[in-house]
């Protein structure tokens, strides 16, 4: 074969070579791309450590279980002849309405959910998120005080965050939703101020408005005001 030739189908063969290796290389590497394109970001995660322990979370289960040192609320018996001499005194305010769960139950023998010396929320409207309380719970935590929520109606996210709270114990509270004939009994014997949910959003909900009682007790199916200002006033 004429050199000439030779060297024509060598350039030829180079050059398919040439171009079937950048179109494979092209195309290798517009799959990374395509690649580092759709995955996630590489972030290092501050303060990370391989061999960490695991953060421990607790489950809803463990979350109703009161805690180790729970603080004791189970009545006696002597206590318990009182309330319900109490309960049956023709002067105590009753409504028809008990607590909103089981959960709130504090002496577990007469199924009685007992707080003392409780402030009174009386809410104008239902209540449908956790921050419209925020403002209300961090006062009365802080100064100890059992809290009475009365609503017409309460989101379940929400009672069950208050069901939980209580039940470990973090926040001594008790949620009733009367109707509208025992709201307005509780607004009128507690003294207090309905307040409605732009107000509690905003957190204006000053101590004048909230009524209070020397002693609150619900059952399954009624509620107890004892000792309230209104009746001490008639007195």
């Amino acid at each position: 074969m004429d050199p000439w030739n030779i060297g024509l189908v060598a350039v030829i063969v180079v050059g398919l070579g040439l171009i079937i290796f950048g179109a494979l290389t092209d195309r290798y590497r517009n799959r990374r791309r395509a690649t580092a394109m759709i995955a996630p970001p590489d972030r290092p995660i501050p303060r990370f450590q391989p061999d960490a322990p695991a953060p421990h979370y607790l489950s809803d289960l463990q979350a109703r279980r009161a805690p180790e040192d729970a603080e004791r609320t189970e009545l006696t018996q002597p206590e318990r002849e009182v309330i319900a001499s109490e309960l049956n005194d023709p002067g105590t305010v009753r409504i028809k309405a008990g607590y909103a769960s089981a959960a709130f139950v504090t002496d577990q023998t007469s199924s009685w959910a007992v707080l003392e010396g409780p402030a009174v929320l009386v809410c104008a409207d239902a209540i449908e998120s956790f921050r419209e309380l925020l403002a209300v719970l961090e006062k009365l935590i802080l100064a100890k005080t059992p809290l009475v929520v009365v609503a017409p109606a309460i989101a379940p996210e929400v009672l069950a965050t208050l069901e939980v709270n209580k039940i470990r114990q973090t926040m001594w509270v008790l949620v009733v939703t009367p109707d509208e004939a025992g709201m307005d009994t509780v607004a009128k014997t507690c003294q207090a101020t309905a307040v409605d949910r732009r107000d509690r959003q905003a957190g204006d909900v000053p101590e004048d408005r909230l009524g209070g009682c020397e002693r609150w007790v619900s059952t399954a199916k009624a509620s107890y005001l004892i000792g309230t200002p209104d009746a001490q006033q008639s007195g």
